[in-house]
Protein backbone atom coordinates (compact mmCIF):
# COMPACT_ATOMS: atom_id res chain seq x y z
CA UNK A 1 0.00 0.00 0.00
CA UNK A 2 2.57 2.41 0.77
CA UNK A 3 4.29 1.60 -3.00
CA UNK A 4 1.06 2.76 -4.26
CA UNK A 5 0.85 5.35 -2.26
CA UNK A 6 4.05 7.26 -3.45
CA UNK A 7 3.52 6.46 -6.92
CA UNK A 8 0.14 8.17 -6.37
CA UNK A 9 1.34 11.21 -5.59
CA UNK A 10 4.09 10.81 -8.27
CA UNK A 11 1.43 10.97 -10.65
CA UNK A 12 -0.35 13.41 -9.12
CA UNK A 13 2.77 15.53 -8.94
CA UNK A 14 3.27 15.15 -12.47
CA UNK A 15 0.21 16.10 -13.58
CA UNK A 16 0.31 19.20 -12.07
CA UNK A 17 3.88 19.92 -13.16
CA UNK A 18 2.02 19.34 -16.87
CA UNK A 19 -0.44 21.73 -16.33
CA UNK A 20 2.29 24.66 -15.63
CA UNK A 21 3.86 23.58 -19.04
CA UNK A 22 0.39 23.97 -20.44
CA UNK A 23 0.31 27.30 -19.03
CA UNK A 24 3.27 28.80 -19.84
CA UNK A 25 3.16 27.18 -23.51
CA UNK A 26 0.72 29.51 -24.65
CA UNK A 27 -2.41 27.89 -22.79
CA UNK A 28 -4.43 30.39 -20.80
CA UNK A 29 -8.17 30.76 -18.56
CA UNK A 30 -10.98 31.18 -20.14
CA UNK A 31 -12.87 34.53 -20.08
CA UNK A 32 -16.04 35.27 -19.13
CA UNK A 33 -18.92 35.42 -22.24
CA UNK A 34 -22.42 35.41 -21.62
CA UNK A 35 -23.22 35.36 -25.58
CA UNK A 36 -25.18 32.60 -26.26
CA UNK A 37 -25.34 32.95 -30.33
CA UNK A 38 -22.45 31.39 -31.57
CA UNK A 39 -19.59 34.08 -32.59
CA UNK A 40 -15.98 35.02 -33.03
CA UNK A 41 -14.55 37.40 -30.07
CA UNK A 42 -12.00 40.13 -31.85
CA UNK A 43 -8.88 39.37 -30.06
CA UNK A 44 -5.83 41.95 -30.78
CA UNK A 45 -1.94 41.43 -30.52
CA UNK A 46 1.10 43.68 -29.83
CA UNK A 47 1.87 44.74 -33.10
CA UNK A 48 -1.86 45.88 -33.25
CA UNK A 49 -3.00 43.05 -35.42
CA UNK A 50 -6.65 42.35 -35.27
CA UNK A 51 -8.13 38.78 -35.86
CA UNK A 52 -11.47 37.44 -34.76
CA UNK A 53 -11.03 33.91 -33.44
CA UNK A 54 -14.43 31.98 -32.13
CA UNK A 55 -11.68 31.17 -28.61
CA UNK A 56 -13.01 32.20 -24.76
CA UNK A 57 -9.78 33.05 -23.89
CA UNK A 58 -8.26 36.01 -22.12
CA UNK A 59 -5.13 35.25 -24.53
CA UNK A 60 -4.73 33.58 -27.30
CA UNK A 61 -1.64 32.77 -28.81
CA UNK A 62 -0.08 35.81 -28.76
CA UNK A 63 -3.20 37.80 -28.92
CA UNK A 64 -5.49 39.60 -26.16
CA UNK A 65 -9.22 39.10 -26.32
CA UNK A 66 -11.75 41.61 -26.67
CA UNK A 67 -14.96 42.33 -25.78
CA UNK A 68 -16.12 43.00 -29.57
CA UNK A 69 -17.47 39.90 -31.67
CA UNK A 70 -19.24 39.27 -34.53
CA UNK A 71 -22.17 36.85 -34.87
CA UNK A 72 -21.97 34.23 -36.91
CA UNK A 73 -23.61 31.26 -38.03
CA UNK A 74 -23.07 27.45 -38.09
CA UNK A 75 -21.80 27.80 -41.30
CA UNK A 76 -19.12 29.77 -40.53
CA UNK A 77 -17.68 27.46 -38.02
CA UNK A 78 -15.60 25.58 -40.21
CA UNK A 79 -14.40 28.69 -42.11
CA UNK A 80 -13.53 30.26 -38.66
CA UNK A 81 -11.81 27.15 -37.41
CA UNK A 82 -9.39 27.13 -40.36
CA UNK A 83 -8.76 30.83 -40.51
CA UNK A 84 -7.71 29.72 -36.64
CA UNK A 85 -5.27 26.61 -37.69
CA UNK A 86 -3.82 28.59 -40.95
CA UNK A 87 -3.43 31.62 -38.43
CA UNK A 88 -5.18 33.89 -41.24
CA UNK A 89 -6.34 37.81 -40.53
CA UNK A 90 -8.86 39.31 -42.91
CA UNK A 91 -7.21 42.57 -44.39
CA UNK A 92 -10.47 44.34 -43.74
CA UNK A 93 -9.63 44.66 -40.21
CA UNK A 94 -6.31 45.53 -40.48
CA UNK A 95 -6.51 47.91 -43.56
CA UNK A 96 -5.03 50.56 -41.18
CA UNK A 97 -1.66 48.94 -40.36
CA UNK A 98 -1.20 47.57 -43.85
CA UNK A 99 -1.50 51.14 -45.26
CA UNK A 100 1.17 52.03 -42.90
CA UNK A 101 3.51 49.44 -43.45
CA UNK A 102 3.40 49.87 -47.16
CA UNK A 103 3.99 53.53 -46.98
CA UNK A 104 6.74 53.40 -44.89
CA UNK A 105 8.27 50.33 -46.83
CA UNK A 106 10.13 51.69 -49.88
CA UNK A 107 12.71 50.28 -52.23
CA UNK A 108 16.49 51.03 -51.05
CA UNK A 109 19.65 50.34 -52.41
CA UNK A 110 22.19 47.60 -50.31
CA UNK A 111 25.79 47.63 -51.07
CA UNK A 112 27.90 44.56 -50.68
CA UNK A 113 31.21 44.51 -48.38
CA UNK A 114 33.87 41.93 -47.08
CA UNK A 115 35.02 41.28 -43.82
CA UNK A 116 37.43 38.56 -42.45
CA UNK A 117 37.14 35.90 -39.87
CA UNK A 118 39.30 33.92 -38.29
CA UNK A 119 39.07 30.16 -37.02
CA UNK A 120 40.97 27.58 -35.62
CA UNK A 121 41.46 24.07 -37.02
CA UNK A 122 44.09 21.12 -36.41
CA UNK A 123 46.80 20.54 -39.06
CA UNK A 124 48.59 17.28 -39.40
CA UNK A 125 51.98 16.75 -40.80
CA UNK A 126 53.38 13.13 -40.39
CA UNK A 127 53.04 12.46 -36.77
CA UNK A 128 52.54 16.00 -35.79
CA UNK A 129 50.01 18.60 -35.57
CA UNK A 130 49.38 21.64 -34.68
CA UNK A 131 46.23 24.30 -34.22
CA UNK A 132 46.64 26.89 -37.20
CA UNK A 133 44.18 30.14 -37.71
CA UNK A 134 42.46 30.17 -41.01
CA UNK A 135 41.77 33.48 -42.32
CA UNK A 136 38.30 33.37 -44.05
CA UNK A 137 36.95 36.56 -46.36
CA UNK A 138 33.11 36.82 -45.22
CA UNK A 139 30.59 38.77 -47.84
CA UNK A 140 27.37 40.73 -46.58
CA UNK A 141 24.75 43.66 -46.95
CA UNK A 142 24.26 47.04 -45.79
CA UNK A 143 22.02 49.88 -46.32
CA UNK A 144 24.88 52.18 -45.51
CA UNK A 145 27.08 53.34 -48.65
CA UNK A 146 29.61 55.03 -46.44
CA UNK A 147 30.58 51.37 -45.16
CA UNK A 148 34.05 50.40 -44.45
CA UNK A 149 35.29 47.60 -47.36
CA UNK A 150 32.80 47.62 -50.11
CA UNK A 151 33.17 45.79 -52.83
CA UNK A 152 30.82 47.97 -55.56
CA UNK A 153 28.57 45.39 -55.73
CA UNK A 154 24.56 47.05 -54.87
CA UNK A 155 21.24 45.44 -55.01
CA UNK A 156 17.66 47.19 -55.52
CA UNK A 157 15.69 45.66 -52.74
CA UNK A 158 11.85 46.26 -52.37
CA UNK A 159 8.93 44.20 -50.19
CA UNK A 160 6.66 41.83 -51.77
CA UNK A 161 3.26 41.10 -50.20
CA UNK A 162 1.05 38.27 -49.75
CA UNK A 163 -2.32 38.15 -49.59
CA UNK A 164 -4.50 34.80 -49.93
CA UNK A 165 -8.21 33.37 -51.00
CA UNK A 166 -9.83 30.07 -49.70
CA UNK A 167 -11.41 28.38 -52.32
CA UNK A 168 -13.72 24.29 -52.17
CA UNK A 169 -11.53 21.98 -53.81
CA UNK A 170 -14.04 18.53 -55.16
CA UNK A 171 -13.44 17.08 -51.72
CA UNK A 172 -15.44 19.82 -49.78
CA UNK A 173 -11.98 20.72 -48.51
CA UNK A 174 -10.54 24.18 -48.28
CA UNK A 175 -7.49 25.43 -49.91
CA UNK A 176 -5.13 28.16 -49.48
CA UNK A 177 -4.16 29.66 -52.48
CA UNK A 178 -1.81 32.82 -52.65
CA UNK A 179 -1.27 36.04 -54.24
CA UNK A 180 1.62 37.98 -54.42
CA UNK A 181 2.29 41.65 -54.95
CA UNK A 182 5.42 44.11 -54.87
CA UNK A 183 3.61 47.14 -54.28
CA UNK A 184 0.09 46.46 -52.96
CA UNK A 185 -2.20 43.76 -51.80
CA UNK A 186 -4.96 46.53 -50.17
CA UNK A 187 -6.02 46.77 -54.33
CA UNK A 188 -7.07 42.70 -54.51
CA UNK A 189 -8.86 42.59 -50.95
CA UNK A 190 -12.03 41.37 -52.68
CA UNK A 191 -10.34 38.23 -53.98
CA UNK A 192 -7.46 38.08 -52.10
CA UNK A 193 -9.07 38.89 -48.41
CA UNK A 194 -6.81 37.45 -45.99
CA UNK A 195 -3.29 37.62 -45.01
CA UNK A 196 -0.86 36.35 -42.15
CA UNK A 197 0.85 37.85 -39.38
CA UNK A 198 4.23 38.06 -41.69
CA UNK A 199 2.84 39.10 -44.67
CA UNK A 200 5.40 40.82 -46.43
CA UNK A 201 9.23 40.20 -47.07
CA UNK A 202 12.30 41.85 -48.83
CA UNK A 203 12.94 40.63 -52.15
CA UNK A 204 16.31 41.29 -53.91
CA UNK A 205 14.64 42.92 -57.23
CA UNK A 206 18.17 43.07 -58.97
CA UNK A 207 18.43 39.35 -58.99
CA UNK A 208 14.43 39.12 -58.47
CA UNK A 209 15.15 36.17 -55.81
CA UNK A 210 14.40 36.76 -52.29
CA UNK A 211 17.13 38.81 -50.36
CA UNK A 212 19.66 36.56 -47.75
CA UNK A 213 21.22 38.18 -45.04
CA UNK A 214 23.25 35.26 -44.12
CA UNK A 215 27.01 35.47 -44.79
CA UNK A 216 28.52 34.10 -48.13
CA UNK A 217 32.00 32.68 -47.01
CA UNK A 218 35.11 32.53 -49.29
CA UNK A 219 37.25 30.02 -47.71
CA UNK A 220 40.19 30.52 -48.06
CA UNK A 221 41.72 26.78 -46.10
CA UNK A 222 43.48 25.59 -49.03
CA UNK A 223 46.26 29.11 -49.05
CA UNK A 224 45.91 28.37 -45.42
CA UNK A 225 46.56 24.84 -45.28
CA UNK A 226 49.96 24.63 -47.40
CA UNK A 227 51.28 27.66 -44.61
CA UNK A 228 49.91 25.46 -42.03
CA UNK A 229 51.45 22.29 -43.41
CA UNK A 230 54.40 24.11 -44.25
CA UNK A 231 55.35 25.06 -40.36
CA UNK A 232 54.66 21.61 -39.29
CA UNK A 233 57.34 20.65 -41.73
CA UNK A 234 59.34 23.35 -40.30
CA UNK A 235 58.77 22.56 -36.93
CA UNK A 236 59.63 18.41 -37.64
CA UNK A 237 63.17 19.77 -39.64
CA UNK A 238 64.20 21.80 -36.31
CA UNK A 239 63.27 18.56 -33.64
CA UNK A 240 65.41 16.46 -36.23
Amino acid sequence: MKFLRTNFKKILAVLGMGCILMTTSGCSKKAECNIETYHAHRYVNDKKMVRYIDQEYVSYEGYTREDEYIALDEADKKLYRYLDDRNLLRIDDNIELIQADQAENQNFMEYRYSYSSVIFLPIRAGKTSIIVPFRRTRYNWTRDENHENLTGETRLCGYYYTSYKIEVDEYGKYVLIPCQDHEDIISHKDEFPYIKEDYYQVIDITNNQEASYEDVVEDTREENSKEGTSKVLKLEEKRA
